[in-house]
């Protein structure tokens, strides 16, 4: 089961600066085509780490939160559903994290234990390989699951009287 969470950003003070780390840039702004893209380190600067901080901000981890609650941290901000038309499951890549902040406006599907939900109205993420599986929101909607089951002729539904393999069967055959 996936539920829709909150994608945030929250920025914080390094000790140094290191390849990999995250930060903002908003592109146009002021304009009716603002956004925000977020970056990565690639190399480590050569600027101190105070002027660097002063001209791009400081670094951001992503962060995932429901109803004021953190549900998954940076370290388990993981794995990508393409939807299920693809088998695999991948890493989480910048371009994932543009997308969802450009187009669903930072809200994502994260899979969680179905039965904790249903019995403790608990939002626990199920974690694969310490990482949680995000994918694009309403890509597994319950709704579409009961259309599609809904789908079809009533007449090609398998009705047991009527199948040849259990005409010769009388109900105690199967002992």
């Amino acid at each position: 089961m996936f539920y829709t969470v909150e994608l945030v950003l929250k920025s914080y003070m390094p000790r140094q600066l290191e390849p990999g780390m995250w930060f903002i840039t908003k592109l146009n702004p002021g304009t009716r085509k603002e956004y925000t893209e977020i970056w990565a380190l690639d190399k480590t600067p050569s600027q101190p780490l105070e002027e660097f901080i002063a001209i791009y901000g400081a670094p951001v981890e992503p962060y995932l939160i429901y109803d004021e609650q953190v549900i998954a941290e940076p370290h388990e901000i993981g794995w990508w559903d393409s939807g299920p038309d693809y088998e695999d499951l991948r890493d989480i890549e910048l371009k994932d994290i543009n997308f969802i902040l450009e187009e669903y406006d930072g809200y994502v599907d994260i899979q969680i234990d179905e039965w904790d939900f249903a019995h403790e109205e608990e939002l626990n993420p199920i974690i694969y390989a310490e990482k949680v599986t995000l994918c694009i929101p309403g890509t597994y909607d319950e709704d579409d699951d009961d259309e599609w089951e809904d789908e079809g002729d009533d007449d090609d539904e398998y009705d047991e009287g009527k199948d040849p393999f259990f005409d010769h069967m009388d109900d105690d055959s199967w002992k």
